[in-house]
């Protein structure tokens, strides 16, 4: 979420190191002033987000589809599905941040009145004001502590809350797209408890009684991917984790990751990272202090 070069102008930023609940997690907080027509360097979001604008105008585009946003209108990100935020070159932003993640995630952004297809909503001033004092109050409670972790934990939910108390839905009924959405999160559930082992597709629609094309359809309405890729892509970020600890080699991670087959391994990461674990381990080298690069030789050496 925090920005490299041209830098907006932050009033507050902080980013949460010590994510303990798999409920729902605070990641990073900010609220900041854009430049004129800067474009916010995030193109695939790793996490769920809300923007709030408090003041300014610009264009946020999500999977291709552009949508104008202005003043106490709010948007989502979803992890994985490309994004765009340009300011606006003669009103430029002023927002409020929020990133998160968590198993609850989906399942009330969706509630909330957000879908891939329909990222954006318009608040009322009131709502907005409310919406814009928990995240103040999510700042406020950062650190590192467990007790941090669970007032902002608390606080996302209170958030979440006020947007589907105020999202025009028939709150009597099952909200559009809601039986996707928990098949969908299911699925995701599965994924993350199973990808080091030798699952497929058929696996994950099995895990959550779909076909195999219900599950591919659920994937490409939620976040644009099919299921395959996503678990490839899953499988890819956690062998980028494991190599940034520099803890156990790449056969070892190959392994840990769902891969059977090494030289498979290293041809998706180069696919999905743009380099082959071992380059990417002598980047991490060459970045490294004198320390870190022993540890990485040695990485590397087994």
């Amino acid at each position: 979420m925090k920005q490299k070069g041209s830098e907006p102008n932050y009033h507050y930023y902080f980013k949460n190191q010590f994510r303990p609940l798999g409920s729902l997690s605070m990641h990073e907080v900010a609220y900041f002033t854009t430049p004129q027509s800067y474009i916010l360097p995030i193109d695939r979001p790793d996490a769920y987000a809300l923007y709030l604008i408090d003041e300014g105008k610009g264009i946020y585009t999500i999977g291709g589809k552009e949508f104008p946003v202005k003043e106490y209108d709010i948007f989502a990100m979803y992890p994985g599905i490309p994004v765009r935020c340009e300011s606006d070159k003669t009103d430029p932003l002023k927002m409020f941040a929020l990133s998160f993640d968590g198993v609850d995630a989906r399942l009330l952004l969706n509630a909330a009145g957000f879908e891939p297809k329909n990222p954006v909503r318009t608040l009322e001033h009131k709502t907005a004001m409310s919406v814009s004092r928990i995240y103040d109050f999510l700042y406020t409670w950062r650190g590192p502590e467990i007790f941090s972790s669970t007032q902002a934990t608390a606080s996302i939910y209170a958030l979440m809350s006020e947007l589907v108390k105020t999202v025009s839905l028939d709150h009597s009924a099952i909200p559009p797209g809601w039986t996707g959405t928990v098949h969908f999160q299911k699925a995701l559930d599965f994924i993350a408890a199973n990808y080091s082992k030798p699952i497929g597709v058929k696996d994950i629609a099995n895990n959550v009684n779909l076909s195999r094309s219900r599950l591919y359809s659920i994937f490409m309405q939620q976040i644009f991917i099919s299921p395959q890729q996503y678990l490839t892509e899953y499988r890819i970020k956690e062998a980028v984790r494991l190599l940034d600890r520099g803890e156990v080699s790449i056969k070892e991670i190959s392994t840990a990751t769902g891969f059977e087959d090494q030289l498979f391994f290293s041809r998706i990461f180069k696919q999905i990272v743009g380099k082959t674990p071992t380059s990417y381990i002598k980047e991490l080298s060459d970045s490294a202090g004198f320390q870190n690069k022993k540890r990485v030789k040695k990485l590397k050496e087994r």
